[in-house]
């Protein structure tokens, strides 16, 4: 189930919650729906659906954070230290964020074979002789 029929589902079931419509609103309904029995198969796609929206939002903010702070010219040691991370060293912290603000990380060539020997072009002198 995508965020969206989640959210649709939430508002057949009780109208109310979706007046406030944040991601932790829809998961206190969640919660306490589960609290008063068993979940249906929708509640629990919903709610998994909602869980999943969250986990997202706190990747787009997360990415951002790191993107300014880095920005700003703090160390990868430094960034840590400002966000409590506990990490033991510099290698620890970029290998944690390095993924969220590398520049290339969304750009593709739309060439799918990843990796391997390039294909060879068939020049006029390679293979001429073979046969």
């Amino acid at each position: 189930m995508k965020y969206s029929e989640a959210e649709r589902w939430i508002e057949r079931v009780d109208p109310a919650v979706t007046r406030d419509r944040s991601v932790t609103a829809h998961l206190e309904f969640l919660k306490a729906r589960s609290a008063e029995g068993p979940l249906t198969n929708d509640a629990a796609a919903a709610w998994y659906a909602v869980v999943g929206e969250m986990r997202r939002l706190a990747d787009y903010y997360e990415r951002d954070l790191i993107r300014k702070l880095r920005s700003d010219g703090m160390t990868w040691a430094q960034v840590a230290d400002a966000v409590h991370a506990q990490l033991s060293s510099r290698q620890a912290a970029q290998g944690k964020w390095k993924r969220l603000v590398d520049p290339g990380r969304r750009t593709t060539t739309g060439n799918m074979r990843r990796g391997g020997r390039r294909k060879q072009e068939n020049s006029p002198d390679q293979g001429a002789g073979a046969t």
